[in-house]
């Protein structure tokens, strides 16, 4: 009986073992044809394309040069001062004054939305009266064009653009399309094409000062890229 007994106990031990071992066995093949699955799965793709990259002048923009039209009286030399009246923002500038009145006048923030010709009265802290500034240049501006070639939708925010120079071999800085865009789109659809607003360059964000004129910008996405000549006019 005791030989008996410990044959079918090592019968139970060996099928149990077996039954454990196949168990083993098909997880590990389940595994494995997964990881076939998962290797055979094609990740998105997403194809954006550079339309165009200008360079240009606005109707409106970032002031590049400023002219004395009157000189005024009774200013204060090296004070910072603004204009009165126009419709663009931000512009400072500092004065240099003889007997009160304006003699130069050097740009310390180009400002926007300012336009050409257009003569503004000079607003100083340290006072002054009747003098005028006009604007003789403004700066030139980028827009940016992209459209979606692929048949995937793209995330807006996942878009980054690299200008670079030729003539100075120098590359500016990464930015996102979406710095500038300010549509109401979220996402790129398939076949549908989009511009940034206008934007002068920066060196902060661009790489670039917003005098230079790099003529070559190149689009970044996951694993595609795109890159077109700017046109400066």
């Amino acid at each position: 009986m005791g030989l008996a007994g410990s044959s079918v106990a090592a019968m139970v031990v060996g099928t149990v073992f077996i039954m454990i071992f196949g168990m083993a066995t098909v997880s590990l093949v389940d595994s494995v044809d997964q990881s076939i699955s998962n290797a055979d799965y094609e990740l998105p793709d997403p194809e954006v394309t550079l339309v165009s990259v200008t360079d240009k002048e606005e109707s409106t923009g970032p002031v590049e040069s400023l002219a004395i039209s009157d000189p005024g009286s009774g200013y204060t030399n090296g004070d910072v001062c603004g204009v009165t009246g126009a419709s663009g923002t931000g512009l400072q500038f500092s004065i240099s004054e003889t007997l009160g009145a304006l003699t130069g006048v050097t740009i310390t923030a180009a400002g926007s939305g300012y336009t050409e010709t257009n003569t503004w009265d000079v607003d100083c802290p340290s006072g002054g009266s009747s003098g005028q500034v006009t604007i003789d240049d403004i700066h030139d501006q980028n827009t940016i064009s992209i459209r979606n070639t692929g048949s995937e939708n793209v995330d807006l925010s996942h878009i980054s653009i690299t200008l670079s120079d030729s003539a100075s071999e120098t590359q500016g800085k990464p930015f996102s399309f979406t710095d500038h865009y300010t549509g109401p789109n979220l996402f790129l659809f398939p076949g549908e094409e989009i511009s940034t607003g206008s934007f002068p360059l920066d060196t902060n964000a661009h790489g670039y000062d917003i005098g230079d004129d790099p003529d070559r910008a190149f689009l970044a996405i996951y694993d595609h890229n795109s890159v077109v000549s700017i046109t400066i006019t």
